[in-house]
């Protein structure tokens, strides 16, 4: 167990915090860049900075959208250069990410905005379809697709995922496949830490799984399941430098879709904050079960033009809040 060495509070449980970012004022990203560095932090460290990284990229300060410079700015703040928007931010849609400097980068996915309709259409598509392995075969540097033989297709279990997540990566995969080998071209040895949250997180975990690159790292924050047991053995073969997945709470999120034998974390052992903020190996059995998840969703009525700050989110589902994530981490920085 982890306990935390500071206390900073959490920001309110109300509907703001949960969908949205904290103000200007309210948090500062990459405020401890410069005394606990990435490149030679713990593990825990490392989490804190993809943790600011994955909230960083909802572009927001609250509601309204993070200014480009104040963007730029809060990534120079931990020594990094904004290289790459991925997708259109300007409207609906799956958005990412590419910032680096010569020791390390990072690909962070935004989570799902709700009031974006494409993301929350992306969310409900649980179908679960094929997932082509797009690592290159033994011996070929390039993004092959389909260098399994016919045999390997035949009688090697199929590799499912889930179809909305799936389509929201695609809406973007060249300018993701192009920024990581790029960058992987040009520093060797540098480590690509693939985060993001929410929507974001299962984004990171279906494009980390895309990767055969063991100088890449994934670390996500209340990520849904992404796809079946095959899929989570394609993941965890790409350990690289450290797979990390991260549940606040009773983060409801982490909790859907249902465990079956159609979907499987990934991996399935987590780290889980408790109520104290004490970070504890889980093995993935959380306490909430289909019907304690249909109640706190249930719990859900809101009218986004109403003043979200005075509305009180329901129990559990605030452990979802992006912030709560990043200050908990933080606290756990010694």
């Amino acid at each position: 167990m982890i306990v935390p060495v500071l206390r900073n509070t959490l920001l309110p449980a109300s509907l703001k915090n949960l969908f949205f970012p904290p103000e200007k004022e309210e948090y500062t990203y990459f405020e401890r860049a410069s005394t606990h560095p990435f490149v030679t932090g713990t593990s825990i460290v490392k989490a804190a900075w993809a943790a600011d990284a994955s909230m960083l990229a909802y572009a927001r300060y609250g509601k309204n959208p993070m200014p480009p410079g104040d963007f730029s700015d809060n990534l120079a703040r931990g020594g990094l250069s904004y290289r790459k928007e991925i997708g259109d931010w300007k409207v609906p849609g799956t958005q990412a990410y590419f910032a680096t400097n010569d020791q390390f980068a990072f690909l962070a996915f935004r989570g799902t905005e709700v009031d974006d309709d494409v993301d929350k259409f992306d969310d409900g598509d649980l179908i679960l379809v094929n997932e082509p392995d797009y690592r290159p075969a033994p011996g070929n540097p390039g993004p092959a697709l389909g260098h399994l033989s016919l045999i390997e297709h035949l009688f090697s279990a199929p590799c499912l995922v889930h179809r909305g997540f799936q389509r929201a990566l695609d809406q973007v995969w060249d300018e993701v496949h192009s920024c990581v080998t790029a960058y992987r071209g040009a520093h060797p040895q540098a480590e690509i830490c693939f985060t993001g949250h929410s929507l974001g997180a299962a984004l990171a975990v279906l494009a980390f799984s895309r990767f055969a690159d063991p100088g890449n790292s994934l670390i996500t924050f209340g990520c849904p399941r992404v796809g079946d047991q095959p899929f989570r053995d394609r993941v965890l073969s790409n350990e690289g430098k450290g797979i990390f997945r991260y549940v606040n709470l009773n983060d409801p999120v982490a909790h859907i879709p249902l465990e079956s034998y159609l979907y499987r974390h990934a991996p399935q052992e987590c780290l889980r904050f408790d109520e104290e903020g004490n970070i504890c190996p889980d093995n993935g059995a959380f306490q909430a079960d289909a019907a304690a998840l249909g109640v706190a969703i249930g719990g859900l009525h809101w009218n986004l033009d109403s003043d979200l700050s005075k509305v009180q989110a329901p129990a559990g589902v605030v452990d979802h809040s992006p912030a709560r994530y990043c200050i908990r981490l933080w606290n756990c920085v010694s």
